[in-house]
């Protein structure tokens, strides 16, 4: 009954979800995401040297401010 009731777009995304698995592949809601948001409202890419110096600053002194500061 139950198998029955399952539509085949279902059917193929669970084999690609399992392929996908096999090949030692990481779904996509598995992969993080290196993008950070700033406390200045920018959203900058952490990895980007380039683009995250800039906020390091901004994100020391909120981190000070609140505490959260090791």
């Amino acid at each position: 009954m139950l198998a029955a009731s399952i539509n085949p777009q279902h059917d193929r995304e669970c084999a690609e979800m399992k392929a996908r698995r096999a090949r030692g592949e990481k779904l996509d809601s598995e992969t993080r995401s290196t993008l950070m948001r700033c406390v200045c409202g920018t959203t900058f890419d952490s990895r980007n040297p380039a683009e995250s110096y800039q906020h390091r600053a901004h994100i020391t002194a909120a981190q000070t401010a609140n505490g959260t500061r090791r």
